[in-house]
This record gives C-alpha cells, structure tokens and sequence, in this order.
C-alpha cells in the first residue's frame, strides 16, 4: 500500500522525467516539475532539495529500469553455448529495444546527455558505466572470435535503437512511421537481427526472441 510520501514523491518525479526527457536537465526548472506535477515548489524540496538531487532519482530510476532488462539478458548471451549464440544475442537486442518503446523517456534522458545536456553530474553513483560494460563483455562473447569490435558492436546496437525509438522511420512517400506501426517495427527489429547477426559472424534465427 502507498503511503503518504508516495502519493507526493512519485508525481513529482513522473514529472520530472517526461521534462527532463522533453527539455533536457539545463532548460527544466524545479518550478516547471512543481506545476506539471500538481505541488508548490514547497513540496518538491521537501522530497528534492535541489534540481541536481531530483535528476539524479530520475537517472537511477531510469538505470534501474535498465538493469532489470540488460543484465538478464547479457548474462544470457554470455552463458549461453555456440550453438544458442544467435537466438541469445537477438533476445539480447529484442530486450532492449521493447524496453526504449515501453520507456521512451529513457532514450530521450540519453540523447540530451550525449548532446552535453547536465555536462557538470557524473551518474558515477548509479554506476551506468558498469552496466553498459557488462554488455559489452557479453556482447565480446560473440564478437571478438568473428573479428569485431565488441564495444562499437553494442553501441551500434544502443545508437541504433535510440534513433528509432525516438523518431520511427519514413515510408517512399517521406510520410513519417511511428514505432506503433507493427511493419515498420518488425521491419526494423529483423534488420537489428540481421545487422548484428552479420557482424559477430552468426546465423540469423528468425523471430529471436
């Protein structure tokens, strides 16, 4: 059951992520969180007492999100035997791709950071960097005897996923398909398969998931 604190600290920090995720960290105010959550500015620094503070809970909210589908699945491909590598490493990407669609907020609150957005917070505390690492050594599994570079491998694959997450594609008629279209989806998450599957040197299996 919720408790008091509850019913006042996750709207406050709902809200903070989709600004974050729409504005950036640098053009967000505590004032805007206050006013699309619903609270005066009293209330969020009560839970929050500065913007950075507020961020932060909003950043490792977003790794622990991550954590719980990447670690799995990377423990996955790194366990699993030659003969399972392919359909692992397409869960691998399944997994984190289903994850940007259900959370797109998550993708948005990296590519601000990418463009230098909160430039002056490490999140050494939340220890993204280890878990993107983690990947990377799973994804070495498959990578390094097919000659590939196992930490370009995986960020391809995050680049990748990201831009489609955020953006969709474009049909002949440069009309814009968003990632609700199940072809345009299917048609992407086959290519990632394919993509990744070619480059660590693995046969492509269908439906991978």
């Amino acid at each position: 059951m919720d408790s008091p604190e509850d019913d006042e600290r996750e709207p406050i920090l709902r809200a903070a992520t989709r600004l974050f995720a729409a504005l950036g960290y640098d053009s967000t105010s505590c004032v805007q969180v206050g006013e699309a959550a619903g609270v005066d500015m009293a209330t969020v620094s009560t839970y929050f007492p500065t913007k950075r503070e507020l961020y932060l809970a909003v950043m490792e909210e977003a790794h622990r999100i991550r954590t719980d589908v990447l670690l799995p699945r990377a423990g996955e491909l790194r366990a699993a035997p030659p003969e399972g590598k392919a359909a692992a490493l397409n869960r691998f990407i399944d997994g984190y791709l289903d994850l940007c669609l259900e959370y797109p907020e998550i993708p948005s609150l990296w590519m601000h950071r990418w463009l230098s957005d909160a430039r002056d917070i490490g999140l050494d505390a939340i220890e993204s960097q280890r878990l993107i690492y983690k990947a990377i050594d799973s994804v070495a599994t498959v990578a390094e005897p097919a000659g590939a570079d196992a930490k370009f491998t995986t960020y391809t694959m995050i680049w990748c996923i990201h831009g489609f997450a955020l953006s969709g594609g474009m049909d002949t008629t440069g009309q814009h398909l968003g990632t609700g279209d199940p072809e345009a989806l299917q048609r992407f998450r086959d290519h990632m398969h394919q993509m990744l599957g070619r480059a660590t040197g693995l046969s492509e299996v269908a439906g991978g998931r």
